[in-house]
Order: C-alpha cells, then structure tokens, then sequence
C-alpha cells in the first residue's frame, strides 16, 4: 500500500529540483525513479483513495490536487519524458527503455527485518515523513506546484531550518537524543576525571563528529558505546561497553587493575572461585583474540532494501534506523556479523550452513573460544579507498601494551577501481596503492599487541558483477545493463569500470585491478612486521561463485538486488564462511585453538535468556 511516506519522498525530490543543488544527476536518477514507481503503483493500486485519505478533510485544495497528480499519473508518460520536461534530466540518459513496465516485477521477498516492525519501531512511533518546510517555500515549477497542498499536510513542525536533503539525518539524531534521554539516568553522568562525550546532547555537535567513524555515545572515550546503543557507530558496530565510565573497561582488554567481579574486557565472563577469577581459568590459556575489519561499504554490508524502489509492495519501512547506520548492516556483515537472523535481510540457504543464522568471521571466531565473546569492531566506511585508509586507523581501537592480540583484516574490495567518472584516471595507481598501503600496515604495526595477524583481501573480481546482474530485472522494472548504462550517462554509477554494456572497459578496470592485487603481494613477499604477520589473501572470487551455483540456486542470490552492485545478505554469509575455511587452512594460529572451556562458559555465563539476548545486542 502506498503511504505517506510516499508523498514525502515525491516532496524532496521537488526540493532537490529547485534547489538545484551541487549534483543534477543525483537529481535526475531520483525524479526518474521515483516517478515511475509512482506510476507503476497507479497502474495496481488505488493511488488516489490513499492519498486523498492523507489531505486533512477540510482542505479542498489537498483534495482537486490529489485528482491533478492522478490524471497525470494515469497518462501512462515515461518518466524519462516528464523529467526532461521538468528539466531534471538530459534527454539522452533514459532508466526505463519501454513504457509502461508490463509485466511489473515480482515483489521483493518478505525480509525478516520487516516482520518485526510492529513490535519496534512502527508501533512505538507514527509514520513521519522526512519533508523540510524550506521546500514549500521554493519556486516549484508551475507543472508540479499542483502537489504542493499534499506536501503541506505532511510537513512535519520538528524538522529544523535550513537542513534541506539532510532531514532524514536530522531525524535520526533527534532520536538518538530521545534515546539517550530515555536510557540514560542520573548514575550515568561521568564523574571528575572522566573523559565525557564531547557533544552531549548537542546534535549540530554530532553531525559535525560523524565522519570520524566512531562512536557518538562514548563517556570515557574508548570508541565502545554502552550496551544497547545499537546505531549511529554502536554496537552494530562494535562490542558494547560494559562500563562507559571506566577508559580501562571495554571489549580486548587483557589487563586489569579490578577485582574478579569486574568484567574488565566485557566479554560477559566475571566472579570466581577459591582457586581464582573465571577469566582466568577459563581463557588465561586459551590464546583470545579479537577481529577487526577495516574496509569499505561490502564491509559494511551496504543494503537497500529493494521495497524502497519498486512498486510492488512499496515501502520505506526502516528508513530513519537505516539512515542512522549510513544504509548498512555491520551487524549482519560477513567480517563482524553478531545480530538475531531476524535483524537483518533475507538470507538464502547457503552450503555447509544450517538454519537462519548470521555467519562472519566473527561468529565463527566466537564460536572456536567463548572467551572472544564481543571483541569486535567493523571500521567500515562507504566509498573508502586504500589512499583514505588512515581516516579507518584512526578510527580503530587497540592498546598494544594492555590488550589482547587482533585478527585484523584490511578488505578495501572495489573503490580504487570502482567510482563514476568515465575514464581510467581517477582509479588508484599502483604507486599511489603501495604508498597508502605500506603506511596504513606500518601504523598498524605501533597499534596492534603482538602475536596480531592482518589480512589483506584482494580486490574483487568485478566481472562476475556484469555477468551475474546484466540481463536480469531490477525491482524498479527495468534490467540491471539499463540500469548501469543509466548511471553512467549520468556519471553517478558507483563502479563504472565494472558496470558497463563495454566489455573493453570492463577489461582494462580488471587489469587495473590486478595490478594492485600485485601490489599486495609485493608487500607480502618483501615486507615484515613487529608486532603482526602480514597474510596476502588472493581468493579465486569465481570458485565460491561456482560452489552456490552447485546449490541449485541462482547466483544472484549473492549480489544486492537493489544496486546490483554489493554482497547480499547470502553473500555475505557465503564470503564469512569462506575466509575462515582459508585462515582455518592455511593460517590455523590466526584463528586460535579451540577453547576446551566452550561448554563450561556457556552454561556459567551464556546459558540464560538474558544472556542469550546479550548476544545479540
């Protein structure tokens, strides 16, 4: 069903259009196509009853606009053609080759994420839009001024002035305040020497801190939010910390200055016995270690939900949560994945894996020795390239003196190829990628405890993407080489070199790609480290694509549906899967050996409902 969030995203489109802000083609992929699951949706649902049903009752104007859209709608226009009329677009970049799309697309598969929404967030909050009253404000073309009495009916009076396209980051700090408010008590002020949260409850504060990558709920300062602040750099993110007030309590801590009561490194083990702490009868010899994945959006887990852009069982539903972690799902991610199944996108059965459960690197590390128990950190970073690698360490937490040993890997898979400019020129050189590289490891080697080992992951094999995606459907109900051959008339495909009809192209980015795979291996056959041993990780992307196929499944199981571009949820899983088998191979003290203590820590610490649920905050 169409609703009004619906509406509020027809409005900001129309804001970005006057305005005509820094990026005409984000403007023209947007108008494009969120007009045409407009008027795919008017083809199969009774457009005009829903949102004649939003105009307040006594607004006339609401009403005849309603039936104006309506009429236009029904005209059964390209979008391509009202958005070259609305000067939006150029004429000669076209999403949609055929008009109306017949037949439409199949519906999105229900994703467990969505069928907890009554119990969160929907029930608890009414439907907002995220509508900036300076858009009512702007000239909008006379074409489109008719819709302008159905935007006013959803302007929502909290968003503040002068936010534009940044109303949905609005939003979702202004619940952050409200969860801070709610969760936070009067014991939870830092004490004198105490180093507090530097913003508060300030959210200009927060906004201008968000592109450090760590924590913005973090009293003592070492990058762990408390337990429960899942979002906005928390504990989707990285282990929670269990006490946000002690620096020297937080997840990998090897020392402490506390008693046995004290969980120093928050990996739910405390108390004792007369022969001594648990912590050290139980993990003391067990060679903990913590992982860390430094990398880009695939590390991440970038996901957009593909009911956000077809018309067949249309939603937005997640956006303002989705907006608050930056559109990804660390939490359900091939290096750091922790979370309840039911908190992440559909996964397809994957080979070797059981049951509808999250699989990474970290929960199969977990797995090997409890005493691991969340020791995490996922420093991923959408659009991050190796020559941006430092802003990553700066945001990563290790003390080489005080805490356990660290599997770090730096996963940078695709930008120093892939971005939208149309041309070999701005993809990373290989001196440049060697430079970067070597200082990013060598600053890793004054961070990391000893005993640490780093992965560097090859660059993908791009070309499976082309191959896989492009003679496919998009939700949108256009195919996927449409689609990219869109983008990139635009210049906003987020991996030209990959995602292009131009097999020659696509040749030259894999060599391209090859020549900085060289680049890690040089480092591996050359280079050596104090405190960690550099491991050069070369997977052969087509075998594991070869190995689902085997499944029976198709394989774009493993690629988003929505860009056609990152790893799905399956993918995901398959990739997490996979790595370990390599590192429990070839490198089985990367992982650690297996902790005899496993069952005995799961029945003391892990065995009731509420820790159960721990695991998964």
């Amino acid at each position: 069903m169409i609703s009004g969030i619906f509406v509020a995203l027809l409005a900001v489109t129309l804001g970005v259009l006057a305005a005509a802000g820094p990026s005409p083609a984000y403007v023209c992929s947007f108008c494009q196509g969120v007009l045409g699951i407009a008027e795919e949706a008017a083809i199969q649902v009774h457009l005009e009853n829903v949102l004649s049903s939003k105009c307040p009752a006594d607004s006339l104007i609401c009403h005849r606009a309603v039936k104006e859209l309506i009429l236009s709608l029904t005209s059964k226009v390209n979008p391509h053609d009202l958005c070259v009329e609305m000067n939006a677009c150029p004429s000669e970049c076209k999403l949609f080759s055929s008009w109306p799309v017949n037949p439409l697309p199949d519906a999105p598969p229900a994703w467990p994420i969505e069928r907890r929404l009554m119990s969160e967030d929907i029930k608890s909050s009414p439907e907002k839009s995220f509508i900036h009253e300076d858009v009512m404000a702007m000239n909008i073309p006379r074409k489109l001024d008719i819709l302008k009495p159905i935007f006013e009916a959803f302007v929502p009076s909290w968003v503040p002035q002068g936010w534009g396209m940044w109303a949905p980051v609005s939003f979702a700090l202004a619940e952050f305040k409200a969860l801070m408010h709610n969760e936070y008590n009067a014991t939870a002020i830092p004490p004198i020497g105490v180093k507090a949260d530097p913003c508060g409850f300030n959210i200009t504060c927060k906004i201008e801190h968000i592109g450090d990558h760590k924590p913005l709920q973090d009293f003592d300062g070492d990058y762990f939010s408390m337990q429960g602040v899942r979002r906005l750099r928390g504990n989707d993110w990285r282990g929670y910390d269990c006490d946000d007030l002690r620096g020297d309590v937080y997840p990998g801590r090897k020392t402490s200055h506390h008693g046995n009561a004290v969980d120093h490194n928050c990996n739910g083990i405390s108390g004792g016995n007369s022969t001594g702490s648990y912590e050290e009868l139980f993990c003391a010899n067990s060679q903990p270690r913590g992982i860390a994945i430094l990398g880009d959006s695939a590390t991440a887990h970038f996901h957009i939900p593909p009911q956000w852009v077809t018309a067949q069982n249309w939603n937005v539903n997640q956006l303002m949560p989705d907006a608050e972690n930056e559109l990804d799902f660390p939490h359900c991610s091939w290096g750091t994945g922790h979370a309840d199944p039911t908190l992440c996108p559909m996964q397809h059965p994957i080979p070797g894996v059981e049951g509808p459960i999250v699989t990474s690197l970290y929960s199969q590390l977990r797995a090997r020795n409890r005493c691991n128990h969340n020791d995490f950190q996922n420093i991923g970073v959408n659009g991050a390239r190796m020559t941006s690698s430092a802003q990553l360490v700066d945001a990563f937490a290790r003390d080489p003196a005080h805490d356990h040993p660290m599997l770090l890997w730096l996963a940078l898979i695709g930008n120093d190829i892939c971005n939208g400019h149309p041309t070999f020129d701005h993809m990373t050189k290989p001196d440049d990628f060697y430079t970067h590289a070597m200082e990013t490891l060598n600053r890793l080697d004054t961070m990391l405890p000893a005993n640490s080992y780093v992965v560097s992951l090859a660059l993908f094999d791009g070309e499976l993407l082309y191959s896989t995606m492009h003679n496919k459907v998009h939700p949108l109900g256009t195919k996927y080489s449409q689609l990219y051959d869109f983008m990139n008339c635009l210049e906003e495909n987020p991996c030209w070199g990959w995602l292009n009809s131009n097999a020659t192209v696509r040749a030259i980015s894999t060599y391209k790609s090859t020549q900085l795979n060289n680049v890690y291996q040089n480092i591996s056959d050359n280079q050596s480290f104090k405190n960690f041993k550099y491991i050069f990780f070369n997977p052969k992307w087509t075998d594991i694509f070869d190995e689902y196929v085997q499944t029976g499944r198709p394989l774009t199981d493993l690629i988003e549906p929505t860009d056609g571009f990152h790893p799905s949820q399956t993918g995901n899983a398959m990739f997490g899967k996979k790595f370990f088998e390599f590192l429990d191979q070839n490198y089985p003290d990367a992982l650690g050996p297996i902790n005899p203590y496993n069952a005995e820590i799961d029945a003391m610490f892990f065995s009731s409902p509420q820790a159960n649920k721990a695991l998964h905050a």
